[in-house]
């Protein structure tokens, strides 16, 4: 073997031999019992980021582990065609290009984006197979595949025949950018820092009268069409009924009582527009307001008899009605006024709240499914409290605009024929059921995204269709995500599953954190700030990222992204490649098989295998329970500082011997390591495992390991527990001393065990070699002088070191007499002071 682990030359010849022997391709007709997952399908907008390698990390983990312990595993990939995202990407390129897709043509452009599909893609499942993602790639999906393009239609149709499905006109999140309609749950919300205008609106009819309003976008006060009090506010009983007059435009405002007034904002007067805010629509409803569209879908200014702003975009137009509002003396005052603003979380454009005409889907009648689904324990969330998440949003659920005024995506599938049938079909209709016309327009219309993908877990095992894979693996076991799509995509997958397969989806729903910047921002490729896991791969190794990510993942906080941590598993992987180097050159070439680890065994044999039962124990608790950083903080703890700091420091002169007992025990601890440690490191865990002697298949294959009660030894684990003390507390007298790590002369008082002469020959197999004298080492506790026989040069140094220290105790000292010190300075200060005070005095009495 090398004398260190190259990941490089390890990694990318263990996956083709993977792929080779089909490893991961799912039998639907297995006798086993089925575990299943489908990939969250990462936006073929781009190559995949740390999010995606953190996810792939768990859903491998996950994946491997069942299929060690005996599952048929299917986890099924896939990807998303993200449709507003996508198309803002290839405009993007357009314009770098200096042409514009309208400029291309639908059919040009339909042939480009068929290009990018195929090439990201493509590139996308490269690096899911350079991390290591045992993915069924025989079924690989993709949402604008024909057959899902039909699921899609088919659920359409459904909820159509429902009577869930209707258009109409309704303030929607508009993105004059994208020129279309996004979901409520797509805004990117950003604190704003804008000014509060008050503005005089006259009284009509009463001559020194008026009425104040507060606005942050005086632009839209020119489609007001009313103006709202609460009822309940006493400052305005007197208006409520009356006319104000609209500034710059005159047109006359009722003024109505409403209480969805917030009478603590701004002056407790509200101007009403109703075709520019959600709430102004519903107030206007409510009364009867009219309704007047005053912005262009691009954001344009609609003010045709106002030539100087009509045109304008509505940021341009502020400043100039802002000056004549202020001419006019309608200006009352300004003040700084910080905010929240909606963006659109795919171009970053901020979001005009606009009137217009979309399809809707009434949500109401999943949503009661879906809650009554919880009540009944059908899904189980880990943590358990973003069941509270789901819930609240679904208790609140409004319909939801399901249309994209998009060229990409899945068109809507509804005709219209000349003589005006409107008619919902799977597959395209050639004349009206109704009259047999002919002359057929499809709504041009685009599904929003989320549409198609709560579909995924069916859809994607072939629904519509009583597919083999669809009745051996839905409902499927795990959903694993992070919590700012709860309600985007896992619980309109649980409420489509329910509607139209009467299961849920999935068993478990494991929400997993967000790894952001080093500084704590979110990552975004707009600025820059977006790691590659590809770079993180090259310079570390799979195995590194993915068992950091697998640590991290299921953290109850977001994760800062730490290369330092990541380079730490690089180690990691490394210790285990010298460990089993050990080993087998210990072993030499005559063992044909992992022996028993049984017959003489001693102290540190029978400790090293206790611990390892705790190690499976831990391993398979978290594994189990979703819990990954429980099973890699258990197995990074015992195979670094228990086997390879300890048990294999004092095995190596015993292995030198050809000590069959610490032969069998090193090679059996590392045959259940490494298959303990193969769901999070699989490469380097793969090329060791075929390394150690007799016949071996693929770890996959391996069977996980049990619990072995021959091994559970609390009293063993209890003396080298006290032992690992002796040893440190041996360790500190030296580094406080100075001492060389051999020699130098100590007096360490400490109590000693009663099984003393086991442990001594422990204590010189971990090369420490003390000279112990006491008085008697029979008796459990007794005191001894451990010395440690000392060299000139090591003489010198302990000098060296004393002497640091009593200047150390003198400073201190000083310091703690000092009253103004002890007077001025935290509590907690003067505490550490004293604490360091008792070490160095500490440390000086282990000098002698």
């Amino acid at each position: 073997m090398a004398t260190a682990y190259d990941p490089a030359a390890v990694e990318a010849l263990w996956y083709a031999r993977w792929e080779r022997a089909g490893l991961f391709h799912a039998d639907a007709s297995s006798a086993r019992p089925r575990f299943s997952m489908a990939l969250p399908p990462p936006n073929v907008t781009g190559e995949l980021h740390m999010g995606h390698a953190l996810q792939c990390a768990i859903y491998d983990a996950i994946a491997r582990h069942r299929r060690m312990t005996g599952h048929e595993v299917l986890w099924l990939p896939g990807t998303d065609h993200a449709a507003i995202s996508t198309q803002n990407v290839i405009e993007r390129q357009l314009a770098a290009e200096g042409t514009t897709k309208e400029e291309l043509g639908r059919d040009r452009f339909e042939e480009r984006v068929q290009e990018w599909y195929r090439s990201v893609s493509a590139t996308i499942i490269e690096q899911f197979k350079e991390l290591g993602a045992s993915l069924d790639l025989e079924r690989l999906r993709f949402t604008m595949d024909a057959a899902y393009v039909r699921a899609v239609r088919t659920a359409f149709v459904r909820f159509w025949e429902r009577g869930w499905l209707y258009r109409g006109p309704r303030i929607v999140n508009w993105c004059p950018r994208c020129l279309s309609a996004i979901s409520d749950l797509e805004v990117d919300w950003q604190e704003h820092h804008d000014v509060l205008y008050f503005v005089r609106y006259p009284i009509d009819g009463g001559p020194g009268r008026d009425v104040v309003i507060a606005t942050v976008r005086p632009e839209t006060m020119l489609a007001d069409t009313g103006v709202a009090v609460h009822p309940g506010d006493p400052r305005y009983h007197g208006l409520v009924g009356r006319q104000a007059l609209l500034p710059l435009v005159g047109r006359g405002l009722p003024i109505v009582a409403d209480e969805a007034v917030d009478r603590e904002f701004g002056t407790g007067a509200l101007k009403v527009t109703p075709g520019h805010d959600q709430m102004d629509w519903e107030i206007g409803r409510r009364h009867g307001l009219p309704l007047i569209d005053g912005m262009h879908p691009d954001g344009r200014m609609r003010v045709p008899d106002l030539p100087v702003y009509d045109g304008l975009p509505g940021v341009e137009a502020r400043p100039l009605i802002v000056r004549d509002l202020e001419a006019g003396g309608w200006l009352v005052r300004t003040e700084p006024y910080a905010h929240q603003v909606g963006h659109c979380d795919r171009c970053g454009s901020v979001i005009e709240p606009l009137l217009s005409e979309q399809w809707f889907m009434r949500m109401g009648p999943m949503a009661e499914q879906a809650i009554a689904a919880s009540r009944r324990g059908e899904v189980r969330w880990h943590p358990q409290r973003y069941e509270r998440t789901y819930l609240d949003w679904l208790r609140g659920i409004r319909d939801w605009c399901v249309s994209r005024q998009l060229w990409l995506g899945h068109r809507i599938p509804v005709y219209t024929c000349s003589a005006g049938h409107v008619r919902a079909c799977v597959d395209e209709p050639d004349r009206c059921a109704e009259c047999g016309s002919t002359s057929l327009t499809q709504d041009p219309d685009a599904l929003d995204t989320w549409f198609s993908s709560a579909l995924w877990p069916f859809a994607t095992l072939g629904w519509p269709d009583d597919t083999e894979d669809l009745r051996a693996f839905y409902p499927t076991s795990l959903d694993a995500t992070a919590r700012e799509i709860i309600n985007l995509w896992v619980s309109r997958m649980i409420m489509t599953g329910l509607e139209l397969m009467g299961q849920v989806p999935f068993a478990d729903v494991a929400i997993h954190c967000v790894v952001q910047t080093a500084d704590g921002r979110r990552m975004s490729k707009s600025t820059g700030n977006v790691v590659d896991p590809r770079e993180i791969v090259r310079r570390y190794g799979a195995d590194a990222l993915r068992a950091w990510a697998a640590l991290v993942a299921m953290s109850s906080q977001d994760v800062r992204f730490d290369e330092s941590r990541i380079e730490g598993f690089r180690r990691f992987a490394n210790k285990l490649w010298n460990a089993t180097r050990l080993v087998l050159n210990g072993v030499g070439e005559a063992a044909e098989a992992v022996p028993a680890p049984d017959g003489d065994l001693r102290l540190m044999d029978r400790w090293v295998l206790a611990r390892l039962e705790a190690a499976i124990a831990a391993a398979s608790r978290g594994l189990d329970g979703y819990d990954l950083q429980v099973s890699v903080a258990a197995l990074y703890d015992f195979a670094w500082h228990d086997f390879c700091d300890w048990y294999l420091e004092a095995a190596k002169p015993r292995l030198r011997d050809a000590d069959p007992a610490a032969r069998a025990v090193s090679l059996h601890v590392l045959d259940v390591l490494l298959r303990l440690l193969h769901p999070f490191l699989p490469f380097v865990t793969e090329e060791l495992w075929h390394r150690l002697p007799g016949e071996r298949d693929f770890l996959v294959r391996a069977p996980w390991p049990q619990a072995d009660v021959r091994f559970a030894n609390p009293q063993a684990e209890a003396q080298v527990a006290r032992l690992i003390s002796l040893v440190e507390e041996i360790r500190r007298a030296r580094q406080g001393a100075g001492a060389a790590r051999r020699g130098g002369r100590l007096l360490l008082e400490a109590p000693l065990p009663a099984e003393l002469p086991e442990l001594v020959a422990e204590l010189a197999a971990v090369d420490l070699a003390p000279e112990l004298t006491g008085p008697g080492t029979a008796l459990a506790g007794a005191a001894a002088r451990v010395e440690f026989p000392a060299s000139r040069a090591d003489a010198a140094v302990g000098a060296a070191a004393r002497r640091r220290l009593e200047h150390e105790l003198t400073r201190a000292e000083a310091k703690l007499s000092n009253p103004d010190f002890l007077d001025r300075a935290p509590a907690a200060v003067i505490e550490k002071e004293r604490a360091r005070l008792a070490e160095v005095r500490a440390a000086l009495a282990r000098t002698g």
